[in-house]
């Protein structure tokens, strides 16, 4: 099914039938060339990952949002709903921005409007846990 000298067209193929996307009406030429930027925007339209897309144009751009010493020091954990929760990498930081969040929602907001943040959770890092010598093998004590 999939033709050696045209291999786009099978992934659009195969990617249309996973999603609802759907091509131009037959009016125009789809065999006109288009740039690619275009077509992956209208493609990205019309499967409807505008949100994803949203989120990930942020991350990238999320040293220039929040400035390059607290971008360091912090990074996006996830994104439910509305609320962006980051994560910092040590707990002071964590505290220390937990006080700057009102500031950090608007810059966020402004850089992100698709997204509509309407909170924001800074958690401090998370505790590693490497096994050790206080293990107990085989459940019993000698």
């Amino acid at each position: 099914m999939s033709n050696p000298a045209d291999p786009g067209r099978s992934l659009l193929h195969r990617l249309s039938r996973k999603t609802n996307f759907r091509t131009r009406s037959t009016t125009t030429r789809n065999h006109d060339p288009q740039l690619i930027g275009d077509a992956l925007t209208e493609f990205v339209d019309n499967v409807g990952w505008q949100q994803p897309k949203a989120l990930a144009q942020l991350h990238t751009q999320f040293a220039d949002v929040v400035g390059a010493e607290t971008a360091a020091h912090l990074v996006i954990e996830k994104f439910e709903h509305t609320e962006l929760i980051l994560r910092a990498d040590s707990t002071a930081w964590a505290t220390q921005l937990k006080y700057l969040t009102p500031v950090l929602l608007e810059k966020l907001q402004q850089a992100a409007p698709e997204l509509g943040i309407t909170s924001v959770k800074v958690l401090p890092p998370t505790v590693r846990r490497t096994p050790g010598a206080w293990r107990v093998r085989e459940g019993r004590r000698r």
